[in-house]
C-alpha cells in the first residue's frame, strides 16, 4: 500500500512539473509550493503580527520577495491567464484597501490634512513640539501615525493579492491543486508533531519558538481544506472500484484506507487545534465545521433522504451557537474565559471599550493601517498596561486603522468572496473541486468568526495561507477545472 501511495506521489509530480507547462510556469509553481510549506515557519508565531509591527521583518521580506518572483513567473509565462472578471467586486474592494493605505502615507499639506483628519494634525503638531525640545526634525504631516507599519501592512496585502492571483492560474488541474493539498497538510501536520512532541519531551527537544499558542487560525485553514478532502473522497469513494472485478476484500481496502486516510488528517488537525488551548479557535471551528457540513449536504450531487432536513438542522445548530457567543450566554463565555493565552471577558469588552473610543479620534481615514498601537495610546485605560499590539477584534482593528472607509471595503471583500464562492460552489458539478471549494468557504469562515472574538492573523503567514488556500478554491471554479 505505501508502494502504491509512493507510485501515485511520483506521477502525481509527473503531471505537476511536466515540461510541456513552460520553465517559468514551473518555477512559479514550485515556488509557490515552497511558500505553502516553509512559510509558516518563517514566522515564530509569538510576534504581534501585521498590525503591531513597525517595520518589515526579515520573514516579511522573504515571503514579499517570493511572491515578487512567483507573480511575475505567472504573468510571464506562456500559459493563458484566467480573466478577473467575476472577481471584479472583491479585487476592487482590496485595490481600494491598498489606495487608501497609499493616502494614509502620503505627506499633505496641513490644511488638506486637517480637512480630512484633523485629530491628525494635532498629533503631529504634538510630536513635533516634543522632537524640537531634542533638536530633531518633525516628521511630515500625514493621516498613518506610524508610516513605517503603514508600509509594512500595504506590501503584505499586496504580496497576498499576488499569491491569491498566482494560485488561480498555477493550480488549473486538478493533478497540482492536489499536490497543493498535500504539501498544506504535510506543514500543517508536522507544526502540530513537533509542537506537542516537543512539548512532551521538554525544553531542548526541537519544537516551535512559542508552541502552538498563535498557530490556531492557521490550523483552522488546514481544518477547512481537510474537511474539503473528506467531503471529496465521501462523494467519489463509491466509484473508486468496479463491483465485478475484485473480490469484496480488496473492495472493502480500496474504499476504506482512502477515506481513513482523510479522516486521519482532519482528525490530527482538529487535535493540533485542541492542543493550541485557543478556546476562541476551538469554538469558531466547531462552528464553521457544522456550517460547511450544512452547506455540503445541499449540493447538487449529495443525495440522500431529508437532506433538506439534515442540512437546515445542522445550519441551525450553527447559527445558534454562534449568536450565542455573541450574545454572551454563560456557558459559552465561561469556555471562552478558559482560554490560558486569551484575555478574561471584563478585559476584553474594556480593550474593546478602548479601541470604539480610539475610532471615534480617527473616523473617516483612520490612523493608518498598522498603526493600532499608536491609535489606542491616546485613550488606553490605566488597567491595561503596557503596549496593546491589537485590538483582538478584526472588526474594530480595521475601524480603527482604516477608518469607516477601510471598514466598509473590507466588508465588501468578504462578503462577495462568500457569495462567489458559494455561488461557484452550487454551480461546479465536479465533485471533487466543489469539496475545495467548500474548504476555501470554510476558511475564510472561520477566520470570520474568529476574528469577531478575537485576532485572526497574529503572523502575517496566515493571510498568505489563506490567500493561497482562496485561489485554489477559485481555480477549481471552472467549468474545464478536472480537466484544465
Amino acid at each position: 500500500m505505501i508502494l502504491k501511495s509512493l507510485l501515485k506521489l511520483r506521477a502525481l509530480a509527473r503531471e505537476s512539473f511536466s515540461p510541456e507547462f513552460g520553465r517559468l510556469d514551473v518555477l512559479a509553481f514550485s515556488l509557490l509550493l515552497l511558500i505553502v510549506f516553509a512559510g509558516p515557519f518563517l514566522y515564530g508565531w509569538s510576534g504581534p503580527g501585521a498590525s503591531g509591527r513597525s517595520a518589515a521583518l526579515p520573514s516579511d521580506l522573504i515571503l514579499e520577495l517570493l511572491t515578487d518572483v512567483i507573480a511575475g513567473a505567472t504573468l510571464l509565462a506562456r500559459t493563458r491567464l484566467r480573466s478577473p472578471g467575476r472577481l471584479a467586486v472583491p479585487f476592487g474592494a482590496l485595490i481600494g484597501i491598498a489606495a487608501l493605505g497609499t493616502l494614509q502615507i502620503l505627506p499633505m499639506p496641513e490644511g488638506i490634512l486637517r480637512s480630512l483628519a484633523p485629530v491628525n494634525v494635532r498629533i503631529y503638531h504634538e510630536t513635533a513640539q516634543i522632537l524640537d525640545l531634542f533638536g530633531r526634525h518633525a516628521p511630515d504631516p500625514r493621516i498613518s501615525l506610524a508610516p513605517a507599519a503603514t508600509v509594512s501592512t500595504l506590501l503584505l496585502l499586496l504580496a497576498c493579492l499576488g499569491l491569491f492571483f498566482a494560485a488561480i492560474n498555477l493550480l488549473r488541474n486538478r493533478e497540482r491543486r492536489r499536490l497543493f493539498a498535500l504539501c498544506f497538510f504535510s506543514t500543517a501536520i508536522l507544526q502540530v508533531l513537533l509542537a506537542v512532541v516537543g512539548g512532551h519531551l521538554g525544553p531542548g527537544a526541537p519544537a516551535l519558538p512559542a508552541g502552538l499558542g498563535k498557530v490556531a487560525p492557521y490550523l483552522e485553514i488546514a481544518l477547512a481544506l481537510a474537511f474539503g478532502a473528506v467531503w471529496a473522497e465521501i462523494l467519489t469513494n463509491r466509484g473508486r472500484v468496479a463491483a465485478a472485478s475484485v473480490s469484496g476484500a480488496e473492495r472493502f481496502e480500496a474504499r476504506s484506507l482512502p477515506l481513513a486516510g482523510r479522516f486521519l488528517v482532519w482528525a490530527l488537525v482538529a487535535f493540533g487545534i485542541a492542543e493550541t488551548g485557543s478556546k476562541v479557535g476551538i469554538l469558531a471551528a466547531a462552528t464553521t465545521t457544522l456550517a460547511v457540513l450544512a452547506t455540503a449536504v445541499f449540493h447538487r450531487r449529495v443525495h440522500f433522504p431529508r437532506r433538506r432536513a439534515v442540512g437546515a438542522l445542522l445550519g441551525a445548530l450553527a447559527a445558534l451557537i454562534f449568536f450565542a457567543t455573541l450574545a454572551g450566554a454563560r456557558p459559552l463565555v465561561r469556555f471562552l474565559e478558559s482560554d490560558p493565552v486569551g484575555l478574561n471577558t471584563s478585559a476584553k469588552v474594556t480593550l474593546w471599550r478602548s479601541a470604539y473610543h480610539a475610532w471615534q479620534e480617527f473616523p473617516i481615514f483612520g490612523s493608518g493601517l498598522g498603526a493600532f498601537p499608536e491609535a489606542i495610546r491616546r485613550v488606553q485605560p490605566r488597567e491595561l498596561g503596557g503596549r496593546i499590539e491589537s485590538a483582538r477584534s478584526d472588526p474594530l482593528q480595521v475601524l480603527v486603522t482604516g477608518g469607516a472607509v477601510g471598514s466598509v471595503l473590507a466588508v465588501l471583500t468578504v462578503a462577495s468572496f462568500f457569495f462567489l464562492l458559494l455561488k461557484a460552489f452550487r454551480d461546479q458539478r465536479h465533485r471533487e473541486e466543489s469539496a475545495l471549494i467548500l474548504g476555501g468557504i470554510g476558511a475564510l469562515l472561520s477566520l470570520t468568526i474568529h476574528g469577531l472574538m478575537d485576532s485572526a492573523y497574529p503572523s502575517p503567514a496566515i493571510p498568505a495561507m489563506l490567500a493561497c488556500l482562496l485561489g485554489a478554491a477559485w481555480a477549481a471554479t471552472s467549468k474545464k477545472a478536472a480537466t484544465a
